[in-house]
């Protein structure tokens, strides 16, 4: 799909013509949630499910060099854009924008509503100087930045792996992360909000934040009744080898995990449940 004039303008400003001696090549591509399929073979729902609003495709080739393939995707807001950065992250710096990461000829970062996915078709040093040079101009042609969700901010900081922090609204890659049912067991929609991180003593947290106080209620007491008994004695429970417990705090629900032992729970869950207040 070629650009309308409208986003042929948006993208001119943010994207450049050239880059040291990579030029841009033919039309940019444009494309909306309805056709993202047929540019993202079987991961389209990924970014649609993070709030996808539309993606500019651009080509930069240079005489005996590889491709450069430029993607900027505009998730609708700043959350999204974080979310969708930090979805399979491993090691983010500061270089770019508001987070980013660089691996061998790939670099992506977030920054506003926007995510940036720079890649060279192999690695070089001219690549890698082009590439840094690309995300600079982006960088500083976008000219706002967003804020991380609130839910994230309420992560307890001691011993967080701060790459490990994910950010959600699809119960599917709650099960990615962690697999606790087959099923929406805790009734995710995209009202909802997660966010997940991982912690130096083995400890995964989980926040739910529901759009509504009383589904959050309803849910409990659906998973205390059918998925979850042991929620009723509000203690760990060891379940297929690793050690859970869930937490109550309309509209919140909170749930920890850890293959060795419960121990770290109680201190955890103090510090969210003075930071939820």
């Amino acid at each position: 799909m070629t650009a309308s004039s409208t986003d042929s303008l948006f993208f001119a400003n943010l994207l450049p013509d050239s880059v040291n001696s990579w030029h841009k090549q033919d039309a940019d591509e444009i494309y909306l949630p309805q056709n993202l399929h047929e540019f993202i073979d079987g991961g389209a729902e990924l970014y649609i499910s993070y709030g996808f609003q539309k993606l500019c495709h651009r080509t930069y080739s240079s005489p005996d060099q590889p491709d450069i393939l430029v993607d900027v995707f505009d998730m609708g807001n700043s959350a999204n854009a974080f979310g969708i950065f930090m979805h399979t992250r491993e090691n983010v710096d500061s270089s770019f924008g508001q987070g980013s990461e660089y691996v061998q000829g790939f670099l992506n970062f977030w920054k506003d509503r926007f995510y940036i996915s720079l890649l060279a078709m192999a690695e070089t040093e001219d690549t890698k100087k082009a590439l840094f040079a690309l995300a600079k101009h982006i960088d500083t042609h976008i000219p706002g930045e967003g804020e991380i969700p609130s839910l994230v901010n309420k992560l307890p900081q001691q011993g967080l792996k701060t790459s490990s922090i994910r950010y959600f609204h699809h119960y599917v890659w709650l099960n990615s992360y962690i697999y606790l049912s087959n099923e929406n067991i805790f009734k995710i929609n995209d009202h909802d909000q997660i966010a997940l991180a991982r912690y130096a003593n083995g400890t995964t947290l989980i926040i739910i934040q529901y759009a509504d106080t009383s589904k959050s209620i309803q849910v409990w007491n659906e998973l205390s009744q059918i998925s979850f008994p042991e929620l009723k004695n509000k203690q760990p429970f060891l379940r297929q080898k690793t050690w859970l417990q869930f937490y109550l705090q309309p509209p919140f629900l909170i749930v920890l995990a850890n293959d060795d032992s419960p121990e770290p729970f109680k201190k955890l869950l103090n510090e969210i449940v003075q930071k939820l207040k």
